[in-house]
């Protein structure tokens, strides 16, 4: 199985993040990003831009860049391909449809919160890298 999640971000230095609602499978009501499932004929950065759409209803004309900054192998053998997204779109501009909550949380305050899956170690791995 593979998906994809995208790392969020506004010029304020800021992410953002879904908080998962009560009818989450696992990890109820902890921090994630955006993304989901690649399906079938789709490529990594389709299916990231169909589930955006999906989930928040981000057009892809307020993107203003997309990239594939990491490739991980879970210990389940799930490819998760995680994009870094650039948008300036305000939060109002949004239409949440999945998960309890979302925000845009300042990289000062990022790691304050209980994260979903291995979210944590992909900001860590990302704000390393930068």
């Amino acid at each position: 199985m593979e998906v994809v999640g995208a790392i969020i971000k506004n010029t304020n230095n800021e992410y953002l993040l879904q908080q998962r609602d009560e009818h989450a499978p696992t990890f109820k009501h902890h921090w994630t990003l955006f993304g989901g499932q690649v399906e079938e004929g789709e490529k990594p950065e389709e299916a990231l831009l169909r589930e955006l759409e999906e989930e928040i209803e981000l057009n892809p004309s307020a993107i203003e860049s997309i990239e594939l900054i990491q490739t991980n192998v879970n210990d389940n053998g799930v490819i998760q391909y995680i994009f870094e997204v650039t948008t300036n779109v305000l939060i109002e501009d949004l239409t949440l449809h999945e998960g309890e909550t979302m925000m845009y949380i300042p990289e000062a305050s990022l790691f304050n919160r209980e994260f979903a899956f291995n979210i944590k170690d992909v900001f860590k791995k990302y704000i390393k890298r930068k």
